[in-house]
Protein backbone atom coordinates (compact mmCIF):
# COMPACT_ATOMS: atom_id res chain seq x y z
CA UNK A 1 0.00 0.00 0.00
CA UNK A 2 3.02 2.49 0.91
CA UNK A 3 5.60 1.22 -1.52
CA UNK A 4 7.57 4.37 -0.74
CA UNK A 5 8.82 3.07 2.65
CA UNK A 6 10.62 0.08 0.84
CA UNK A 7 14.50 0.98 0.08
CA UNK A 8 15.20 1.42 -3.38
CA UNK A 9 17.53 -0.97 -3.46
CA UNK A 10 16.30 -3.30 -5.47
CA UNK A 11 15.73 -1.45 -8.14
CA UNK A 12 18.95 -0.06 -8.62
CA UNK A 13 20.46 -4.06 -8.75
CA UNK A 14 17.53 -5.16 -10.87
CA UNK A 15 19.07 -3.08 -13.99
CA UNK A 16 21.99 -5.54 -13.17
CA UNK A 17 20.62 -8.82 -13.67
CA UNK A 18 21.72 -10.43 -16.31
CA UNK A 19 18.51 -12.60 -16.50
CA UNK A 20 18.29 -16.61 -17.45
CA UNK A 21 17.07 -19.69 -15.46
CA UNK A 22 17.72 -19.77 -11.30
CA UNK A 23 19.50 -23.18 -12.31
CA UNK A 24 21.83 -20.62 -13.63
CA UNK A 25 22.88 -19.82 -10.28
CA UNK A 26 23.19 -23.57 -9.53
CA UNK A 27 25.99 -24.20 -12.05
CA UNK A 28 28.23 -21.05 -10.42
CA UNK A 29 30.60 -23.62 -8.02
CA UNK A 30 30.73 -21.34 -5.24
CA UNK A 31 26.80 -20.45 -5.06
CA UNK A 32 26.00 -24.55 -5.17
CA UNK A 33 28.71 -25.90 -2.45
CA UNK A 34 27.67 -22.60 -0.49
CA UNK A 35 24.14 -23.84 -0.47
CA UNK A 36 24.70 -27.54 -0.47
CA UNK A 37 26.72 -26.83 3.29
CA UNK A 38 23.12 -25.11 4.52
CA UNK A 39 21.41 -28.05 3.67
CA UNK A 40 24.22 -30.59 5.34
CA UNK A 41 24.41 -28.75 8.32
CA UNK A 42 20.80 -27.79 8.90
CA UNK A 43 19.96 -31.75 8.24
CA UNK A 44 22.31 -32.45 11.03
CA UNK A 45 20.00 -29.92 13.22
CA UNK A 46 16.85 -32.02 12.14
CA UNK A 47 18.55 -35.14 12.58
CA UNK A 48 19.38 -34.34 16.57
CA UNK A 49 15.86 -33.17 16.91
CA UNK A 50 14.75 -36.28 15.68
CA UNK A 51 16.15 -39.23 17.21
CA UNK A 52 17.98 -37.23 20.35
CA UNK A 53 14.30 -37.92 21.95
CA UNK A 54 14.51 -41.54 20.74
CA UNK A 55 18.32 -42.32 22.16
CA UNK A 56 17.37 -40.60 25.20
CA UNK A 57 14.75 -42.80 25.91
CA UNK A 58 16.67 -45.94 25.35
CA UNK A 59 19.29 -44.97 27.79
CA UNK A 60 16.52 -44.57 30.26
CA UNK A 61 16.34 -40.55 30.24
CA UNK A 62 13.04 -38.52 31.51
CA UNK A 63 11.44 -36.06 29.33
CA UNK A 64 12.42 -33.36 31.03
CA UNK A 65 15.99 -34.15 30.42
CA UNK A 66 15.52 -34.54 26.98
CA UNK A 67 13.58 -31.32 26.10
CA UNK A 68 16.48 -29.65 28.15
CA UNK A 69 19.40 -31.25 26.36
CA UNK A 70 17.59 -30.24 22.55
CA UNK A 71 16.77 -26.44 24.01
CA UNK A 72 20.54 -26.11 24.76
CA UNK A 73 20.79 -26.45 20.89
CA UNK A 74 19.17 -23.48 20.77
CA UNK A 75 20.84 -21.48 23.39
CA UNK A 76 24.01 -22.60 22.18
CA UNK A 77 23.09 -20.85 18.49
CA UNK A 78 21.78 -17.97 20.36
CA UNK A 79 25.38 -17.83 22.42
CA UNK A 80 27.25 -17.80 18.96
CA UNK A 81 25.35 -15.42 17.06
CA UNK A 82 26.00 -12.95 19.63
CA UNK A 83 29.66 -13.40 19.18
CA UNK A 84 29.45 -13.96 15.54
CA UNK A 85 30.15 -10.23 14.88
CA UNK A 86 33.53 -10.59 16.57
CA UNK A 87 34.35 -13.42 15.22
CA UNK A 88 33.78 -12.52 10.90
CA UNK A 89 36.28 -9.75 11.59
CA UNK A 90 38.70 -11.51 12.95
CA UNK A 91 37.98 -15.03 10.29
CA UNK A 92 36.59 -15.65 6.68
CA UNK A 93 33.34 -16.20 6.42
CA UNK A 94 34.06 -19.43 4.17
CA UNK A 95 36.59 -20.42 7.55
CA UNK A 96 33.78 -20.07 10.06
CA UNK A 97 31.35 -22.06 7.73
CA UNK A 98 33.67 -24.66 7.53
CA UNK A 99 34.39 -24.72 11.13
CA UNK A 100 30.96 -24.85 12.00
CA UNK A 101 30.40 -27.97 9.93
CA UNK A 102 33.55 -29.92 11.58
CA UNK A 103 32.65 -28.91 14.79
CA UNK A 104 29.12 -30.34 14.19
CA UNK A 105 30.90 -33.30 12.87
CA UNK A 106 32.66 -33.27 16.35
CA UNK A 107 29.30 -33.39 18.37
CA UNK A 108 27.98 -36.39 16.42
CA UNK A 109 30.72 -38.40 16.83
CA UNK A 110 30.89 -38.20 20.49
CA UNK A 111 26.91 -38.62 20.80
CA UNK A 112 26.82 -42.84 21.06
CA UNK A 113 29.33 -42.97 23.67
CA UNK A 114 27.62 -40.88 26.35
CA UNK A 115 24.80 -41.96 28.63
CA UNK A 116 24.79 -38.90 31.06
CA UNK A 117 22.40 -36.09 30.73
CA UNK A 118 24.70 -33.77 31.72
CA UNK A 119 27.34 -35.02 29.13
CA UNK A 120 24.84 -35.21 26.21
CA UNK A 121 23.79 -31.46 26.97
CA UNK A 122 27.44 -30.39 26.17
CA UNK A 123 27.63 -32.03 23.36
CA UNK A 124 23.96 -30.53 22.22
CA UNK A 125 25.62 -27.14 23.46
CA UNK A 126 28.57 -27.89 20.85
CA UNK A 127 26.17 -29.22 18.11
CA UNK A 128 24.45 -25.87 18.47
CA UNK A 129 27.44 -23.73 18.51
CA UNK A 130 28.58 -25.44 15.28
CA UNK A 131 24.68 -25.19 13.57
CA UNK A 132 23.81 -21.99 14.83
CA UNK A 133 26.49 -19.63 12.93
CA UNK A 134 25.64 -21.60 9.35
CA UNK A 135 22.60 -19.57 8.50
CA UNK A 136 23.74 -16.13 8.94
CA UNK A 137 27.44 -17.45 7.28
CA UNK A 138 25.32 -18.72 4.35
CA UNK A 139 22.98 -15.72 4.07
CA UNK A 140 26.28 -12.93 4.11
CA UNK A 141 28.19 -15.66 1.19
CA UNK A 142 25.31 -15.98 -1.03
CA UNK A 143 25.02 -12.36 -0.69
CA UNK A 144 28.38 -11.86 -1.93
CA UNK A 145 28.56 -14.67 -4.10
CA UNK A 146 25.40 -14.16 -6.03
CA UNK A 147 25.24 -11.42 -9.00
CA UNK A 148 23.73 -8.26 -8.60
CA UNK A 149 19.65 -8.49 -9.02
CA UNK A 150 19.63 -12.37 -8.18
CA UNK A 151 19.91 -12.13 -5.05
CA UNK A 152 16.07 -13.23 -4.31
CA UNK A 153 16.56 -16.15 -6.41
CA UNK A 154 19.77 -17.41 -4.90
CA UNK A 155 17.93 -17.30 -1.37
CA UNK A 156 14.49 -18.62 -2.50
CA UNK A 157 17.42 -21.72 -4.07
CA UNK A 158 18.32 -22.15 -1.02
CA UNK A 159 15.21 -22.08 1.02
CA UNK A 160 14.44 -24.94 -1.80
CA UNK A 161 17.80 -26.93 -0.70
CA UNK A 162 16.71 -26.52 2.86
CA UNK A 163 12.89 -27.33 2.90
CA UNK A 164 13.97 -30.69 0.90
CA UNK A 165 16.49 -31.79 3.47
CA UNK A 166 13.67 -31.39 5.75
CA UNK A 167 11.20 -34.29 3.72
CA UNK A 168 13.86 -36.26 2.57
CA UNK A 169 16.54 -36.87 5.80
CA UNK A 170 14.01 -37.98 8.33
CA UNK A 171 12.67 -40.58 5.51
CA UNK A 172 16.33 -42.05 4.60
CA UNK A 173 17.90 -41.70 8.15
CA UNK A 174 14.73 -43.10 9.57
CA UNK A 175 15.42 -46.02 7.58
CA UNK A 176 18.98 -46.36 8.58
CA UNK A 177 17.93 -45.95 12.29
CA UNK A 178 15.20 -49.04 11.94
CA UNK A 179 18.06 -51.06 10.10
CA UNK A 180 21.27 -50.60 11.82
CA UNK A 181 20.95 -48.74 14.95
CA UNK A 182 20.69 -45.24 16.19
CA UNK A 183 24.38 -44.96 16.77
CA UNK A 184 24.94 -45.64 13.04
CA UNK A 185 22.78 -42.39 11.80
CA UNK A 186 24.79 -40.36 14.33
CA UNK A 187 28.27 -41.99 12.35
CA UNK A 188 26.72 -41.35 9.50
CA UNK A 189 25.97 -37.97 9.85
CA UNK A 190 29.79 -37.11 11.23
CA UNK A 191 30.83 -38.54 7.57
CA UNK A 192 28.62 -36.67 5.75
CA UNK A 193 29.55 -33.06 7.71
CA UNK A 194 33.07 -33.94 7.46
CA UNK A 195 33.19 -35.03 3.54
CA UNK A 196 31.18 -31.79 2.95
CA UNK A 197 33.52 -29.10 5.09
CA UNK A 198 36.54 -30.76 3.06
CA UNK A 199 34.72 -30.28 -0.08
CA UNK A 200 33.82 -26.67 1.16
CA UNK A 201 37.23 -26.17 1.78
CA UNK A 202 38.78 -27.30 -1.59
CA UNK A 203 36.49 -25.35 -3.07
CA UNK A 204 37.75 -22.38 -2.18
CA UNK A 205 35.10 -19.85 -1.68
CA UNK A 206 36.45 -16.17 -1.78
CA UNK A 207 36.19 -13.67 1.29
CA UNK A 208 33.60 -11.09 1.18
CA UNK A 209 36.22 -8.64 2.16
CA UNK A 210 39.27 -9.06 0.01
CA UNK A 211 40.96 -6.90 2.46
CA UNK A 212 40.88 -8.55 5.12
CA UNK A 213 44.29 -10.13 6.88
Amino acid sequence: LMPDLFPKAAARHAAAAAGGSVLDLWRMPSVRMTIIAAGVVGSAQDLFQFYLPIYGRSIGLSASAIGTILGLVFFAAFVIRGILPLLVKRLREPTILICAMFIAAIAYTLLPFFVSPYALGAVAFLLGLGVGCAQPMTMSLLYVLTPAGRIAESFGLQKTVRNATHLVVPIVFGSVGAAFGVTTVFISNTVILAASGFLLRKAGIPDSDPYRG
